[in-house]
């Protein structure tokens, strides 16, 4: 074994702690450096563990409309859950197609916290152009007095008011522009805003944590590694088509929205409606009647996937599905 550069009494350290090692499910026994042994209980369930967290309920979004929870793992509601990350800085990282709720999560998870000067959380809409100024801040020159004047943005204001941060899109931000974000991340207390010298380092509260929000299957998406790792928890993102039908959306249209969703994760198609589109749908539908809610449906569809989506509703109801266009003049 020295050949391995372990000596002679490390080897029987190890020798000792396997032929000790308890098989039990309550504990493990482990050596200390010391050649003390130790028992480290065993895990808890994920269900015991739910039990024990309060549930909050449907939730009312800054835009007025109500979040229905969700569960996480079968076992904890989702809002629940992460108010219960953000206790403990644990950054949470949601993924999936767009329009099945997560930033819709974000925002319910928090609103409840809002104050005039807040939604109860900051949040940034990444794209490719996004800046290191757009998470900071920027200097912004008054017209009329000629005057510079400091804007702070998300990143300082979510700080500033210590309420968690959403960086929406963030896969299409460019990764050198993110590590802005990595000291705060990695838990060093501080923000510093170099480009304003005339501020203050800001403490960190216990409010502040990161939620990020991305669709993988956009274009030009990218995360490196060190900024992934940098999340306790990835959760992807579904559509929960019971929760559709019971939100008003007919059980044909989500049936074929489930279908579709199912060539979608398979390749075959690069879209399929969720629930956003879904209950947009309902809403057309129940204003404008259900063929022009098809039609406007099959518009909506991206070009590559146009033929497929049609062919599926076509097959459904009967009569060919047409997109929903202007055409001849209208005879009043």
């Amino acid at each position: 074994m020295s050949g391995y550069g372990v000596g002679d009494d490390m080897v029987a350290k190890l020798r000792k702690g396997y032929r000790g090692s308890s098989r039990s499910t309550a504990s493990e026994v482990f050596l200390d450096d010391d050649g003390s042994s130790r028992s480290v209980p065993a895990a808890p369930s994920t269900a015991a563990l739910a039990a024990r967290m309060r549930s909050f309920g449907p939730q009312r979004r800054p835009n007025g409309k109500v979040y229905q929870p969700r569960a996480v793992a079968r076992e904890f509601e989702d809002i629940a859950l992460l108010r219960d990350a953000r206790k403990y800085r644990e950054h949470v990282l949601f993924f999936g197609p767009p329009g099945t709720g997560k930033t819709a999560l974000c925002e319910a998870a928090f609103a409840q916290d809002a104050t005039p000067t807040h939604e109860g959380m900051e949040s940034i809409v990444g794209t490719a152009d996004t800046t290191e100024s757009d998470f900071v801040g920027t200097f912004v020159q008054d017209s009329r007095t000629d005057a510079w004047t400091w804007r702070p943005g998300p990143l300082h204001r979510s700080v500033l008011f210590d309420v968690p941060l959403l960086v929406d899109e963030i896969a299409l931000i460019d990764p050198r522009v993110l590590s802005v974000l990595y000291p705060l991340m990695d838990g060093r207390n501080v923000l510093r805003i170099p480009m304003n010298p005339d501020l203050d380092p800001l403490p960190v509260g216990k409010g502040w944590f990161v939620m990020a929000a991305y669709n993988p299957d956009v274009p030009g998406a990218r995360m490196s590694d060190a900024l992934r790792d940098r999340f306790e928890h990835h959760i992807e993102v579904m559509t929960d088509w019971e929760l559709c039908v019971e939100l008003g959306v007919s059980r044909e249209i989500v049936e074929i929205a489930k279908n579709l969703d199912t060539r979608r994760r398979k390749g075959e198609l690069s879209w399929s409606p969720q629930m956003r589109t879904l209950l947009s749908y309902a809403r057309t539908e129940r204003r404008r009647g259900q063929e022009f809610a098809l039609a406007n449906l099959v518009a909506k569809t991206p070009q590559d996937d146009r033929d497929e989506v049609r062919g599926a509703l076509t097959r459904k109801f009967g009569a060919k599905v047409r997109d929903l266009r202007l055409g001849r003049r209208f005879a009043a």
